[in-house]
C-alpha cells in the first residue's frame, strides 16, 4: 500500500509538470501572437507613414506644377501653413490614429540654429557649384572668390573643391588633383565634374562633415546642446556657423517663361515678320519698329568716321548689282520696314536698347547718284533726323519703372528653355550675394536693406533684378554686368517632408528637391531621414494648430 501511494504521488507530480508546461507553452504562444500582432500593426503603421510621406511629396510636386502666378495665388512657397502644415491624409475613427504630414524648412537659411516654417527653400537663393566654371571663364578668379565667402572656408579647401569640379588634372595654387589622392592610397580620384550630390564634397581634401552639414545631427534646423557637446567630443568646432549645405546647391534653375507660364518673345528670332507681329501685339508699333530696325541696322556709333564713296564710271555703275533690300521709308510719321531683309545684329540684353540710336541707311537714290558720278567725290553722310528711328526706351527713372519690368517679363534674348545657376537676389543670404561677381559689401548691404521694405510677391516691379537699377542702387553699366548672374525667380525647391501619427511616436522623414523648370516637375534628390527620429515637436509640425 505504501508503494502504491508513492506511485500515485509521482503521477500527480508528472501531471502537474505537464500542465505547467502546457500553460507556459500556451502563454508563450499567446505572447508570441501578441508580439506578432503588435509587429504587424507597427509595420502597417510604418507603411502607412511611408505612403503618407509619398503623398506629401506628390502634394509639393502638384503645388509646383502650377505657374508662378498660380503658386502665389495659392499662398506662395515661402510661408504657407494652409498648404503645408499638418495635412491629414486619413483618420481612423476606431483607434483614433490621425496620420498627417508637414512640409518644413528653416526659418532663416543664414542662421545655423533657428525656427522652422511651413514652406519650401528656393534653390536659386544658393550658390550653384555647376555655375562656377562659367563664372571663372567670364571673370578669372570669380569661382574662388565666391567660395571664399562661405564661413570657415580657406584658400586650400576652395582650390581643392574647384579642382574636384574642373575638367583638368592640373592642380590650382593650393588645390589637389589625382596625384594627391592616389599618393595617399585613397580609393578614388577627383570627379573632374560637378558632384552628383553635395555629400560627395566630403571626399574632397580637408572638407569636414561639420563644415558641410554643421552639428545639427538630427536635421531639425537647430543646434541642440547635446549635438554641440557631441561635436566637441569628436574634436569638431562647437558649431554656431551656417553649414555649407544651406548655402550651396547643384540644382538651381528657372523656366524661361512669363509669370503666367507663357513662352517669352525671343528677340533674336530670325523671322523678323513674326517677331514684329508679336512685339506689336504685346507692346506697340513704335517699340516693334525700333527693335526690328536695331536687328537690321544695329546701334549707331557716333564716333565712327563716315565712309567715303567715290565716283564710279557709268559702265561700272551699270554693271554693279543693286541691292534687293528696300530701304525703310516713312509714310508720314509711320516707319515702313522691309521685314524680308535679314537681321544683321543680335540683342545681347534689353538694357542695350536704352538710349540706343538706330540710323537708317542713306537713300538708295543717293547711292545710285554717287555711283553715276552725279555727286561729289566724298559723301560725309551726316545723320538726318528723318533717318533716325525714334527710340521708346528712354532712361527716365519713372518711365523705366513702367516698361523695364514688362519687357523683362514678356521677352528674352536667349532661346534656352531653362536658365540655370542664377542667384535669387530677393532671397539669397548675404554670404551668397557677396560671392556674385560685381557685388561688394557696400552694395550687398544696400540691397538687403532695400529688399526688406517691399514684398516681391506683391509687385511686378520686383520680379526681375532690374529693380536694382530702377531704384538707383546701381547704374546701367553695373546692371548690365550683373544681369547674367542674378534673378528674382527660381523653379527648383527643397523641403523636408515629415509624416507623423498623432498617437504614436512613429515618423517618416525625407529631404527632397523638386525641379519645376520642366513640366511635369521632376524629383532630382531624395534623402531618407527616418532613422534620425521625429526631430520636431508637435507645435513645430503644426499639429496643435490643426487640432484646435
Amino acid at each position: 500500500m505504501k508503494f502504491h501511494h508513492r506511485q500515485s504521488g509521482f503521477i500527480v507530480l508528472i501531471v502537474m509538470v505537464v500542465i505547467i508546461m502546457l500553460a507556459l507553452a500556451g502563454m508563450a504562444f499567446v505572447l508570441n501572437l501578441s508580439l506578432e500582432n503588435k509587429a504587424a500593426h507597427l509595420q502597417g503603421d510604418q507603411q502607412q507613414l511611408q505612403q503618407t510621406l509619398a503623398s506629401g511629396v506628390e502634394l509639393v510636386r502638384g503645388f509646383l506644377a502650377q505657374t508662378p502666378a498660380g503658386r502665389q495665388q495659392a499662398g506662395g512657397t515661402f510661408q504657407n501653413s494652409a498648404a503645408f502644415a499638418a495635412i491629414a491624409i486619413s483618420t481612423d475613427s476606431i483607434v483614433g490614429n490621425d496620420t498627417r504630414f508637414s512640409v518644413v524648412s528653416p526659418d532663416d537659411e543664414s542662421e545655423s540654429s533657428g525656427g522652422v516654417r511651413f514652406g519650401l527653400q528656393n534653390e536659386s537663393a544658393r550658390l550653384n557649384l555647376a555655375s562656377l566654371g562659367d563664372w571663372d571663364a567670364a571673370e578669372p578668379g570669380a569661382a574662388r572668390a565666391a567660395l571664399m565667402q562661405l564661413p570657415g572656408m580657406t584658400e586650400a579647401i576652395a582650390d581643392a573643391i574647384l579642382d574636384w569640379i574642373d575638367g583638368d588634372d592640373v592642380p590650382r595654387a593650393s588645390g589637389a588633383e589625382s596625384e594627391y589622392y592616389i599618393g595617399r592610397g585613397l580609393p578614388y580620384e577627383p570627379r573632374n565634374h560637378v558632384p552628383a550630390v553635395l555629400d560627395e564634397l566630403l571626399l574632397v581634401r580637408d572638407v569636414s562633415r561639420n563644415s558641410l552639414f554643421g552639428v545639427d545631427a538630427n536635421r531639425n534646423y537647430r543646434e541642440e546642446p547635446s549635438e554641440v557637446q557631441q561635436a566637441g567630443v569628436r574634436g569638431d568646432a562647437a558649431g554656431g556657423q551656417t553649414p555649407w549645405c544651406r548655402l550651396l546647391t547643384l540644382y538651381s534653375a528657372e523656366g524661361n517663361r512669363t509669370f503666367e507660364g507663357e513662352p517669352r518673345i525671343f528677340l533674336n528670332h530670325a523671322d523678323l515678320k513674326m517677331l514684329h507681329e508679336q512685339l506689336a501685339a504685346a507692346f506697340d508699333q513704335k517699340a516693334a519698329d525700333f527693335v526690328i530696325a536695331y536687328r537690321q541696322f544695329g546701334p549707331h556709333d557716333p564716333t565712327a568716321k563716315p565712309t567715303p564713296r567715290r565716283k564710279a564710271s557709268s559702265a561700272r555703275a551699270k554693271a554693279a548689282p543693286r541691292s534687293s533690300a528696300k530701304r525703310p521709308v516713312r509714310d508720314g510719321h509711320e516707319l515702313l520696314l522691309d521685314l524680308s531683309q535679314p537681321a544683321e545684329y543680335e540683342i545681347e540684353s534689353i538694357l542695350d536698347l536704352i538710349e540706343a540710336r538706330v540710323v537708317l541707311p542713306p537713300d538708295e537714290d543717293l547711292e545710285l547718284a554717287a555711283d553715276d558720278g552725279l555727286v561729289d567725290d566724298l559723301i560725309d553722310d551726316p545723320v538726318d533726323p528723318e533717318r533716325e528711328v525714334e527710340n521708346p526706351f528712354d532712361e527716365q527713372q519713372g518711365r523705366m519703372r513702367e516698361y523695364l519690368p514688362e519687357w523683362f517679363e514678356l521677352t528674352t534674348t536667349t532661346d534656352a528653355m531653362v536658365l540655370r545657376g542664377r542667384v535669387q537676389v530677393n532671397e539669397a543670404a548675404r554670404t551668397v550675394l557677396l560671392g556674385v561677381p560685381g557685388l561688394d559689401e557696400s552694395l550687398v548691404d544696400r540691397i538687403i536693406s532695400a529688399r526688406g521694405g517691399f514684398s516681391a510677391a506683391a509687385s511686378a516691379e520686383y520680379r526681375h533684378p532690374t529693380w536694382l537699377y530702377t531704384e538707383g542702387l546701381v547704374d546701367r553699366q553695373q546692371m548690365r554686368q550683373l544681369e547674367p548672374y542674378l534673378t528674382c525667380g527660381g523653379d527648383v525647391f527643397r523641403a523636408q517632408v515629415v509624416a507623423f501619427s498623432s498617437d504614436s511616436g512613429l515618423v517618416a522623414r525625407a529631404e527632397v528637391v523638386l525641379d519645376a523648370s520642366v513640366s511635369p516637375p521632376r524629383q532630382v534628390y531624395w534623402k531618407d531621414l527616418g532613422l534620425l527620429g521625429r526631430g520636431f515637436t508637435a507645435e513645430e509640425l503644426g499639429l496643435e494648430s490643426r487640432v484646435q
